[in-house]
């Protein structure tokens, strides 16, 4: 049964590592703002038996990374919402290449969808995961989602450190540092969003294009046509 089990990349970046790193934050604050030494904290650890740990951090690890990423989604959407400038803004590289790629799968292979259907990625990621022609995407979507999450565990640390600093001046450092190293991780998370539709397109387009060596080239045509008698 366990064997069974399919771990994603989705899985290990948004899962396994948001809880693996939110672990290491709230210990960091039970340590700065609590009575936990750092020492009484690893002594805490070394009693578990390594068999437990083994089994049992990955675990709960990526349980805690599940009970974080609903709350990093809706977040991220409500921020999203409000024009944050650099930090929201996508490449427009990215943005341009994406525009072209979906507007030629529109005409060229939606059919009587075309018109309907504004947006082709949902059916064109279904399209390339279904025949397996890509993981490209996947690789793009796992990170968006740690960095967006990372982004939210900023934030809360942030406004952690403002309520349980022993000074004002402190409580504010704290969370200034949260809200840039956030918005840090935003733009990450927004530059790996912008990557996703582009690989997609791509694979997509890759394995329904028939390619013609040498079609649309003036100079292989030059080779094809013979050479003038006269």
């Amino acid at each position: 049964m366990v064997e069974k089990i399919r771990v994603s990349l989705w899985d290990i970046f948004s899962f396994f590592l948001t809880g693996l790193l939110a672990t290491f934050v709230l210990a960091a604050m039970f340590v700065a703002y609590g009575d936990v030494t750092l020492k009484e904290l690893f002594d805490a650890i070394s009693t578990f038996p390594a068999s437990v740990t083994l089994v049992g951090a990955p675990l709960a690890f990526t349980l805690f990374g599940m009970v974080i990423e609903p709350f990093s989604n809706y977040f991220d959407s409500y921020i999203s919402r409000f024009n944050l400038g650099w930090i929201s803004r996508p490449k427009k590289k990215h943005s341009e290449e994406e525009a072209v790629l979906r507007e030629e799968i529109r005409f060229a292979y939606m059919g009587s969808l075309n018109g309907k259907i504004e947006n082709p990625f949902s059916i064109c990621k279904e399209y390339v995961e279904t025949k397996q022609l890509s993981t490209t995407f996947m690789v793009y979507l796992s990170r968006y989602g740690f960095y967006r999450n990372c982004a939210f565990i900023s934030v809360a640390s942030g406004i952690c450190s403002f309520f349980f600093a022993s000074t004002w001046c402190s409580a504010t450092l704290g969370l200034l540092c949260g809200l840039l190293v956030a918005a840090v991780f935003k733009r990450r998370a927004g530059d790996f969003y912008s990557l996703m539709a582009p690989a997609v397109y791509r694979a997509f387009l890759i394995d329904k294009i028939s390619w013609v060596p040498g079609a649309g080239s003036d100079n292989s045509q030059k080779l094809k046509d013979p050479p003038d008698a006269t």
